[in-house]
């Protein structure tokens, strides 16, 4: 009862000072009119069990009871202004005890104090009204005997931002703090600090601290410092630091750190970028790569502008651009500049210059009628040679690139456009072609059908169409301005182009020679001379015509065919052949010249086809699980026609080009006229066929009773006939011969697969009727000579029929195709657009980057592929290629993978490239070893590497590096 008496005393001493003393304190003052309280609906308790030690701080609070009317108003008044800001909300689940004469409020168990964006939870909680501060730190727990003795350490949360400490004072007046012992994670990382000052402006100096990336209470590795700055949450600045790993100082560090924190979830963080460095296999030295900044403008795009250096002298500056709009496109922009230096520095090395452009922009938009892509890939002669990297084997050998940028619209279901630029280069040959497209059509229709798929008469099949085409087209290439193949075998005017021999003829069919009809782009004289006589307009029109199908005999499908072709064009071609210089002048005229707005020509022809399937089925027993194989057979046969345009001067013209007298020969006037050839009619023939088994199922509770199992898919058959191919007089055995090469060679393919798609088999060969003798004029020629004389007529040996085959196999497994299969729930919908798109772009990441990419979830998985080529060249001996490849990757445990990848090749009977890789996840940080024991016959030099990281990206620079090359194809 007593003790009540004296609770209820309290509590109205409380209300009366709340009246008197606290209107003039900070807690009621410096809020203006806001209140300052504990947890709504529970008393401040003042003699309980676990503060009976507290008596004499209660007495204090009664004696500040009865002097708090000595306590001066207008004092308290004239600094409320410039102190609290907001409510001040405190919460505590133990006791609340209230210290007048010190202005002092203490929180007890579980205490939570909250002020605007601030949070500040602990076990004990003090609020120093005077001071307007706030101390916090944890208290001994008496109930564990073991482990952590102390609880309820303080948890300093602003803004989202939380931060565990021994100690806390923080003021919040002017917003400085003092804590000891701090942790919090920033980003990807976690920063340590003894003692930590906090400014106004969110500024954090730690002393002694650490940073990591690995999130345990005593991380494997830390980056230490004595002084670290946490730039208002946004970044790490360090003095002079070094890594310590396991608690080991290692020889590792730099005189200053600089450490972005990217906010999560957050897209578009600016900052600086973080390369590497390294030595070059090449002469350019020791380098630091990709050095720079990223900025985000916004969430949409972000630019990084990168450096690199080298010890020679060498530099490269960069551009990269992502951009992205939702549901509509994205796409990436790379701009890169390199000023190489090779060679001795003195007496002075040589100079060059390379650089790249590339550019990829695809659609999004959910819009059918219209798109607009881009891939764009110009680069620099010399630019993959200098910029290659070890395991970059096929851009160093890459001479191909294109660039193409497409816009196409279309109107309702007729009429559709397009436009688009491309550019294809050979940074080998310097061959650049360029050209505008434009198209303009009209999708087929069928004029006569009135109501929608309403078939009535035949000729309601009969559908017509319009395409109209054209564009700008330029090369740098001289032989580009006709399409003959024997352009290169005589003089022309102003080019070092002298007639090939019969040889370099050969070679060049083999595409191992060219010509040196390039002009350079290295001056804007070459350029306009390109522009105003290399380049030609064209514009051309057709008119596909799909022609009624007709049935013969119920079973044969019939299909007619026609079309029309007209050409514009602005500039044609005039050949002049000079006998003093054995020579032949081309001439380009435009149709200004001329006396004509443009010149035109127009090509025709016809075609019809014949197609059926015809099946075959074997019945099996009933007690059999085979019960039936069924055969297709799909043969078709197709005719077409075109007429002879050689004759059209207005098409070609008629001109000598060598001394010789078998020298003249009809030449294109237009560019996109292929060499003049006669009429051409043929006729082309294949035969498909299929191989099917109907297998009852094993399980008699399976919900299909039978089930179809592929044996051999599309195994085609076929060629051609030319009923107009060009004849030749031929001197065969003791007679002369006019005849052609009127059969074509015979293809045959087939796909197929076993044990339900366990083992892929590929097949393609290639057979040649025609005959080969010696070529006594050209003993070099070891493939002889190829003559228009079948080889069952041919008397003695004249080469095989098979001319080239490549069989293929490929299998895989892995440790899941070995476990028992379960009830796998269906697949849940729903999924995102986005979603499955970035699945697969995952999935074609990993098959094409396999030993990239490291699965520890898998314990293990195996390819094996085996490919046979054998190509024959008339009497030549066969080349033949015979080797077998697997890849494959181990989990030894959960934490250790090894992959590797070799192969035999049976030809050279040698080990083919191998590598070999051992990974070990180190839960924050990871190594690799990579080996390439054996080069095999690449261009590819053996070498080792060995790399400790941590797994973050924001360390991942700071790392044990070791590489060693073999260029002799050495071992260790």
């Amino acid at each position: 009862m007593k003790n009540r008496s004296f609770q209820v005393l309290i509590i109205l001493g409380i209300l009366f000072f709340n009246q008197q003393a606290f209107a003039q304190q900070p807690f009621g003052g410096g809020l203006g009119g806001r209140t300052f309280g504990g947890n709504p609906g529970q008393s401040s308790r003042t003699n309980t069990s676990e503060n009976a030690n507290k008596k004499p701080a209660l007495k204090k609070t009664a004696r500040a009871k009865r002097d708090s009317l000595s306590i001066v108003i207008p004092d308290s008044l004239k600094s409320a202004e410039n102190q609290i800001e907001t409510t001040v909300e405190s919460f505590s689940s133990d006791s609340t005890v209230l210290d007048v004469e010190n202005e002092r409020y203490h929180l007890y168990g579980n205490a939570k104090v909250i002020y605007g964006d601030i949070e500040l939870a602990a076990e004990y909680i003090m609020l120093d009204w005077n001071k307007s501060e706030v101390f916090a730190h944890g208290m001994p727990d008496t109930t564990k005997k073991v482990g952590e003795p102390i609880k309820g350490k303080p948890i300093f949360t602003d803004a989202g931002e939380s931060y565990n400490s021994d100690t806390i004072r923080y003021n919040f007046k002017s917003k400085k703090a003092i804590v000891s012992h701090i942790v919090t994670q920033q980003g990807e990382g976690f920063v340590q600090g003894e003692k930590v000052k906090k400014d106004p402006e969110d500024n954090m100096y730690l002393f002694n601290a650490k940073y990591t990336t690995c999130n345990l209470a005593e991380p494997h590795f830390h980056i230490k410092a004595k002084q670290i700055k946490l730039v208002n949450k946004k970044s790490l600045v360090s003095g002079p630091f070094n890594f310590v790993l396991s608690d080991i100082p290692l020889p590792i560090g730099l005189p200053f750190g600089f450490f972005p924190i990217p906010k999560k979830k957050e897209i578009g963080t600016s900052g600086f970028v973080m390369g590497s460095y390294g030595e070059e296999p090449s002469n350019r030295g020791f380098y630091f790569r990709e050095f720079g900044y990223y900025h985000a403008f916004n969430e949409y795009i972000g630019a990084k502008l990168l450096g690199s250096i080298y010890t020679n002298g060498s530099y490269g500056v960069g551009l990269q651009s992502n951009y992205i709009k939702k549901y509509r496109y994205t796409g990436n922009i790379n701009l890169q500049f390199n000023a190489n230096k090779s060679g001795e520095i003195v007496p002075k090395p040589e100079a060059s210059r390379d650089f790249n452009i590339t550019w990829s922009h695809s659609p999004q938009s959910r819009r059918p009628d219209r798109s607009f892509s881009a891939n764009v890939n110009l680069v620099s002669n010399g630019f993959n040679r200098n910029n290659r990297r070890l395991d970059e084997l096929d851009q160093y050998t890459n001479n191909t690139f294109g660039s193409s940028i497409q816009f196409s619209r279309s109107f309702g279901k007729l009429l559709r456009t397009s436009s688009g630029f491309r550019v294809d280069q050979n940074v080998s040959t310097k061959v650049m072609n360029s050209s505008l497209d434009y198209s303009l059509g009209l999708n087929q229709f069928n004029p006569f059908i009135k109501e929608k798929n309403m078939l009535g008469n035949w000729y309601d099949a009969f559908r017509v169409g319009l395409d109209l085409s054209g564009g700008y087209k330029v090369s740098n290439d001289i032989t580009s301005r006709t399409r003959s193949t024997t352009y290169t075998d005589y003089n022309i005017v102003g080019v070092e182009n002298r007639p090939l021999t019969s040889e370099e003829l050969r070679l060049q069919s083999l595409g191992l020679a060219t010509n040196q009809t390039v002009i350079k782009l290295n001056s804007a004289e070459n350029i306009k001379y390109i522009l105003s006589e290399l380049g030609q307009f064209r514009s051309s029109f057709s008119v596909p015509i799909s022609l009624p199908n007709f049935k013969i005999a119920k079973y044969l499908n019939f299909t007619p065919g026609f079309s029309y072709r007209g050409d514009i064009y602005t500039k044609r071609l005039k050949y002049e052949y000079i006998e003093a210089s054995d020579a032949v002048k081309i001439d380009t005229l435009s149709a200004r010249e001329e006396g004509v707005p443009f010149f035109t020509s127009g090509s025709w022809n016809t075609s019809a086809s014949l197609n059926t399937r015809v099946y075959g089925t074997f019945q099996f027993k009933k007690s059999k699980r085979i019960q039936a194989i069924r055969h297709t057979l799909a043969p078709s046969i197709g005719i077409s026609y075109a007429p002879d345009l050689s004759k059209n001067g207005n098409l070609y013209q008629y001109v000598r080009v060598r001394k010789d007298d078998i020298s003249e020969r009809y030449m294109p006037r237009f560019t996109e006229l292929s060499s003049a050839s006669g009429a051409s009619g043929s006729m082309n023939f294949s035969l498909t066929n299929q191989l099917e088994a109907k297998v009852r199922s094993k399980s008699d509770t399976a919900e299909n009773a039978f089930e179809k199992i592929p044996i051999l898919d599309n195994l085609n058959i076929g060629g051609s006939y030319n009923f107009f191919a060009l004849k030749s007089p031929y001197k065969y055995l003791s007679d002369t011969i006019v005849s052609g090469f009127n059969l074509s060679n015979f293809n045959m393919g087939t796909n197929t697969s076993l044990f339900k798609n366990l083992i892929n088999i590929n097949f393609n060969a290639t057979f040649d009727p025609y005959s080969f003798v010696e070529d006594a004029q050209n003993t070099s020629n070891l493939a002889g000579r190829r003559i228009p004389v079948y080889k069952w007529k041919h008397e003695g040996y004249a080469g095989n029929y098979l001319s080239s085959m490549n069989i293929s196999l490929s299998t895989g497994i892995n440790a899941d195709k070995f476990k028992k299969k379960k009830n796998i729930p269906p697949p849940q919908t729903g999924i995102s657009g986005e979603e499955d798109i970035a699945k697969k772009a995952l999935q074609q990441f990993v098959q094409t980057n396999a030993l990239a990419y490291v699965d520890f979830s898998i314990p293990w998985s195996m390819n094996f592929s085996y490919n046979f080529s054998y190509y024959k060249q008339g009497l030549a001996d066969p080349q033949i290629i015979q080797a077998v490849q697997f890849t494959g990757d181990l989990s030894l445990t959960p934490k250790w993978k090894v992959n590797f990848s070799s192969g035999w090749d049976f030809v050279y009977k040698g080990v083919t490239l191998t590598n070999i890789g051992i990974m070990r996840e180190l839960h924050c940080w990871d190594m690799s070893f990579q080996w390439t024991p054996i080069a095999g016959n690449n261009l590819r030099a053996s070498n080792y590497s060995f790399t400790l990281q941590p797994r973050s990206s924001l360390l991942r620079d700071l790392k044990l590096s070791r590489r060693r090359v073999y260029y002799d194809k050495g071992g260790f």
